[in-house]
Formats: structure tokens, C-alpha cells, sequence
């Protein structure tokens, strides 16, 4: 009997947690009256929202058929077991549904401003970037073995197609040339479509506000490299290079931002990062095991842990470098009237030409 006892006084205290909760986010909004502690359970102690949580406590006459019965009935909504993870934040889950329920966005992505040229780009991208085209654009033929019927654009991943671009009202605004990439083949790893226009800036607003119209957003400043960091195409490093190289005044700040879309700084954090993780995993599993280990070579940890000092100095050293490429230097050359000032940077201007 003292064994039971105990057992069964045991199971109690592990369920006292349990009972904590319940009562405390629960039960609390009721006004608590003075009552036998067996009445707390029963389905009219509870508020209306929270009724299926009786069906953790049946009736001791209840037997498992009406448990399955009322478990069967109970209404979806009110369980109390979440269908989402429990680890994951609010605004993790949220940023999440946005990514995924992302718009489809629409920009030109090609310089304006300044002369016009013979080609100018509006981009699409997005979930709904093969419907949004294919509302506005027509190609000249259609493909052999498709439906006549069908008046929706079906096109082929990576294969220029020729045609026009209709507004709303029917009316051809532009001769054009189509490419589709199709995720995950494409710089944002969603489905892009690229309208290849005349490079004049009327043609590329008109056809660019068609695409709106159609149901595209317009896009944000940066917004395809944004897409393209946040599908993992690219890391953070060659996403700050992408706008380096766009806005490079020089070949040299040209090279080293296409050194580092590249992978070329991403290369060097990730070998850092797993010799890091190799010394960190050696030295904690000594921390365990290290009568079953072989003997520690101080000598050889070291050397690692210098040579990856020095990498990290390297790379801190060039940050500097790279502030120059992509500013450049300001220099005044001094001196007295009549001394050459002129014909040095006449030279020097040659031997950079």
C-alpha cells in the first residue's frame, strides 16, 4: 500500500506543473469561488473557448469509447496543442509568410537619365510574374501543338521569344523581346521575366506602367538583390558587392567588387569559421574524453590559431583598400609658378590613358 502511495502521490506532483498552467492562463479570467478542487475540471468551470480541454479529464465512469467520440467532435479550433512551432517568434513567423507570400514586382533596370540608348530592360519578378506577362505581352507566333484556345503566354525557361506589348485597352506600345527565367534559375530564384524594349525612356514608362496596371508592384530600390539575399542566391558580402560594381568608377574597384560577388570574402569567412569550429570541437571533446584521445599538440593548435590571426589582419587591412577603389584618392600637386605641375599631370594622365 505504502508503495502505491507513492507511486500514485509521484504521478500527482509531476502533474502539479500541468495544473499550474491551466489554472493560472485559463481559469484566471473566471471570479474564483471557494469550491471542491474536482469541480475545477468539470466542462461548466470552464469559459466556452476552452471546453475541449475537459476532454483531458474524463468522467471516471466515462469509458474510452465516449472519449473517442467526444475527442472526434470536438471542434478543430479550440485545441490547445499548436499547429505551428512553438521555437519560432512571432515576427520570425511573420518575416517568413512575407517572403513567401512576396508580390510580384516590377522596375527598370536599366540607366535612365541620360542619352537614350537602343535597349532598355523592365524586370519582373515574382510568384505571379509569368501572368503578369502574359496578360501584357504577345508573341509574333505561336508555339506548334499548343491550343488554340488557350490565351495565356507558356513560356520555355531560358528561350528568347519575340512580340509585342498591349496595354489594357489592346493597343501596341512596343516591339519587344521576352526572356523568362524560371525559378530557381534566375537571380532572384523566383520567376523573372525580362522585357527588352527601345531604349527610349517614353517606351520603357509606357511599358512599365502596363506591367503595373497588369497587378506588379512597383519595386523597391535594391529590392531584386533583397529577394536574391533573402532566397539564399546570394550571401550579405556579395550583395554590398553587386552595388559596388554597379557604382565602380574605376577597372581596379570593378575587379575586386567582381572578386567578391565571386565568393572571394565569403571564402575566406567560411574557412575561418570551420577552422574556428574544428579547435572549439577538439578542445571541448579534451574536456571529456581525454584519457582516450591521443596527446595534445599544443605546438600544431598554435600554428592554426596564428595562421588564422593573421588572415584575419590581412582581411581587416584590405577594408581600407577597398574604401580607396571605390572613392579614389584626392591629390593636389604643389609647387612654385613654372615648375612642370602641369606637365606631370599631363603625363601622368597618358600613362593612365
Amino acid at each position: 500500500m505504502k508503495g502505491s502511495y507513492r507511486k500514485a502521490t509521484g504521478d500527482i506532483m509531476a502533474l502539479l506543473p500541468a495544473f499550474r498552467y491551466l489554472l493560472s492562463h485559463i481559469y484566471c479570467p473566471l471570479k474564483l469561488q471557494r469550491r471542491p478542487i474536482s469541480s475545477l475540471f468539470q466542462p461548466s468551470s470552464f469559459p466556452a473557448r476552452c471546453s475541449s480541454i475537459c476532454l483531458l479529464f474524463p468522467k471516471p465512469n466515462s469509458t474510452s469509447k465516449s472519449l473517442k467520440t467526444a475527442v472526434a467532435v470536438a471542434p478543430k479550433e479550440k485545441t490547445i496543442f499548436l499547429s505551428k512551432d512553438e521555437r519560432l517568434s512571432s515576427s520570425t513567423v511573420k518575416n517568413t509568410q512575407q517572403v513567401e507570400n512576396s508580390s510580384t514586382i516590377a522596375a527598370i533596370v536599366t540607366s535612365l537619365g541620360g542619352p537614350p540608348s537602343a535597349v532598355g530592360i523592365v524586370r519582373l519578378s515574382g510568384p505571379s510574374a509569368i501572368s503578369i506577362a502574359s496578360r501584357v505581352f504577345r508573341p509574333a507566333r505561336r508555339k506548334k501543338g499548343k491550343a488554340s484556345s488557350s490565351s495565356l503566354w507558356q513560356p520555355t525557361s531560358h528561350l528568347v521569344e519575340y512580340g509585342v506589348v498591349l496595354d489594357h485597352h489592346g493597343n501596341v506600345i512596343d516591339e519587344v523581346l521576352a526572356v523568362p527565367m524560371l525559378a530557381p534559375r534566375s537571380y532572384t530564384r523566383e520567376d523573372v521575366i525580362e522585357l527588352q524594349c527601345h531604349g527610349s525612356e517614353v517606351c520603357l514608362h509606357r511599358v512599365l506602367r502596363t506591367c503595373l496596371e497588369a497587378g506588379a508592384r512597383l519595386a523597391e530600390p535594391g529590392e531584386f538583390t533583397l529577394r536574391a539575399f533573402l532566397s539564399g542566391r546570394l550571401d550579405l558580402s556579395q550583395a554590398e558587392n553587386v552595388g559596388k560594381l554597379i557604382s565602380a568608377k574605376s577597372v581596379a574597384a570593378a575587379e575586386a567588387a567582381l572578386a567578391g560577388i565571386q565568393g572571394g570574402f565569403s571564402t575566406l569567412v567560411k574557412s575561418l569559421r570551420t577552422q574556428c569550429i574544428e579547435l572549439l570541437t577538439e578542445i571541448e571533446a579534451r574536456l571529456d574524453f581525454d584519457d582516450e584521445m591521443p596527446p595534445l599538440d599544443l605546438g600544431l593548435i598554435m600554428d592554426k590559431i596564428h595562421t588564422m590571426s593573421v588572415n584575419v589582419e590581412n582581411a581587416l587591412e584590405t577594408a581600407n583598400y577597398d574604401k580607396f577603389l571605390q572613392s579614389g584618392l584626392q591629390v593636389a600637386i604643389l609647387g612654385r609658378p613654372n615648375v612642370g605641375k602641369s606637365s606631370l599631370l599631363n603625363a601622368w594622365s597618358k600613362c593612365a590613358e
